[in-house]
């Protein structure tokens, strides 16, 4: 039923654009805030199901590499101890 929805109402590029901007997705100028929000939402838009040591390095690639460095050095099993991680060293 979900699939028959998603096929019937969303443009046939959606995921694909989703999955590209996802792909290409970097904290830049944003906030380490920001960036997690904007993770999250593409997470969901791409309905993504991969392992979630796939997912932390997707993410751990985006965030500055001033950040990333130091989060790296810290031990962490999740998104939530990830992104945590990851505010603490931008404070």
């Amino acid at each position: 039923m979900k699939s028959k929805l998603k096929s019937k109402f969303l443009p046939v590029h959606y995921l694909q654009d989703n999955f590209l901007k996802l792909h290409h997705l970097k904290q830049g100028s944003k906030s380490v805030e920001e960036y997690i929000r904007d993770f999250e939402q593409l997470l969901l838009k791409c309905d993504l199901k991969e392992y979630e040591s796939q997912t932390l390095i997707r993410y751990l690639s985006g965030l500055n590499e001033e950040i990333a460095h130091v989060v790296e050095l810290h031990p962490y099993t999740s998104l939530d101890e990830l992104s945590a991680l990851a505010h603490k060293v931008e404070l």
